[in-house]
């Protein structure tokens, strides 16, 4: 069954690799059934090590060869990471989405490269990709910038810090709920933008509070960001003092609520385009968690880490072929605290499953994960965000992110987005 399978997913990725044109044309007109062929590319699925259903660890992963990528073989090696595989299955953005790619794609253009961090990079942009089958590192990037996430979204999430020699320190429970798309809609009304929210320049807007331990629980973030490459601004509420402190947060190396995560790690990149200079490595094929299955709630925690053995922070997850970019970045900051990272882009989601991070010695600091379960309906919603890891090779540390409940696409009133309700959440 699985070798016929498989078989059969070969013949569809021979079907869908016709080269596509840089840019729409020639009467293109991009559908869901040949989004992956006309707008990323397919991955290859001839690698005659791999079985679908077989679970993978440091025994038998270096069979695959490039499909195991290097952080994720240093997870393997060294922490006693377990691959549990499964077939390739195709993702696509809504139907929204889809139709605003079609028709505003071919307006946007890239500015001059500059190498200062903080001028806008992309004119003409309305909504949807900017650039279908992308050329170079940067269109990558803007790709995934003003990638299909939905709309808005709501999340209910755990953080545990874990010490890879005891086990898990300590443990926070948070809820966030954003409008990732004030500008450049598809799924919700009003389209393209939100008006009250365009007239500020804004295309972000998120609120983020605690609900546990009882010691933290009401301090929370207000925080919007613009359409031009500056740092997020916004506001917290301690609720220990009863007071709000305007805020700007971090864009150059801070840590998120002293996680292992910094600030633009969320997602795998929460920065700008124009922070970085990117370079295209390859298109290739990997493994990753694109629908890894992840059972939702707290009361399946231990069904997706393996808080009882060392290093404490394995997580349990569904790994398929997927066709990524290779894209490297590097910081036009000069204090910036990574020397260099590596993404692996999804060819079809643009989302982010794995990142890696190097120090200025030119060494493997950081890996991330993130995982993400299947669509409940790819025609209206995004992946759903399963659950995300960050490890600290160097400090033997990691920070895991399990998903308690995760819905896109809700129809958040932008009202609700005011301090006097980061206030009343906070009581």
């Amino acid at each position: 069954m699985k070798s016929i399978a498989t078989g059969m997913l070969v013949v569809l990725a021979l079907a869908w690799s016709v080269p596509a044109t840089a840019k729409l044309g020639g009467g293109v007109t991009l559908t869901k059934e040949n989004w992956t062929k006309e707008a990323a590319f397919a991955p290859n699925l001839a690698n005659p090590a791999f079985k679908a259903g077989d679970t993978l660890d440091a025994t038998n992963f270096k069979a695959l060869g490039d499909w195991i990528v290097p952080g994720v073989a240093t997870l393997m090696e060294k922490h006693g990471l377990k691959l549990w595989t499964r077939t390739y299955k195709r993702i696509w953005p809504s139907a929204g989405y889809i139709e605003a790619t079609n028709k505003y794609a071919k307006d946007v253009e890239l500015l001059e490269a500059s190498s200062n961090p903080r001028v806008k990079g992309i004119k003409n942009y309305t909504a949807g990709l900017p650039f279908p089958n992308p050329q170079t590192g940067l269109e990558v990037a803007w790709n995934y910038q003003y990638g299909y996430q939905g709309d808005d979204g709501g999340f209910h999430y755990g953080v545990y810090w874990i010490s890879g020699k005891s086990g898990v320190e300590r443990s926070e429970e948070w809820r966030w709920l954003y409008i990732i798309r004030a500008m450049h809609r598809t799924d919700l009304e009003p389209k393209p933008h939100i008006p009250a929210l365009a007239a500020k320049n804004v295309q972000y807007t998120s609120m983020t509070w605690a609900i546990a331990p009882y010691d933290k629980a009401g301090f929370g973030a207000l925080y919007s960001r613009g359409e031009e490459p500056k740092d997020q601004e916004g506001w917290i509420y301690i609720p220990t003092m009863r007071r709000t402190m305007k805020a700007t947060f971090g864009t150059r190396g801070d840590a998120w609520n002293s996680t292992d995560m910094l600030y633009e790690d969320v997602r795998g990149f929460m920065g700008y385009p124009e922070w970085m200079n990117w370079k295209l490595l390859e298109k290739k094929t990997i493994l990753a968690p694109m629908h890894a299955g992840v059972p939702q709630g707290k009361e399946a925690l231990n069904q997706v880490f393996d808080f009882e053995t060392a290093p404490y922070w394995n997580p349990k997850l569904k790994w398929e072929p997927r066709s990524v970019y290779v894209v490297e970045a590097t910081a036009k900051f000069p204090d910036y605290p990574y020397a260099k990272m590596v993404f692996y882009f999804d060819a079809e989601s643009n989302c982010i499953p794995i990142k890696e991070m190097y120090d200025k010695k030119g060494k493997l600091w950081k890996v991330q994960i993130n995982a993400y379960n299947d669509s409940p309906d790819m025609d209206k919603a995004p992946p759903a965000v399963g659950t995300s890891l960050m490890v600290d090779l160097q400090a033997n540390h990691a920070t895991a992110f399990p998903s308690y409940n995760f819905k896109a696409n809700i129809n958040l009133d932008p009202g609700k987005f005011s301090l006097s309700n980061l206030q009343k959440l906070g009581k």
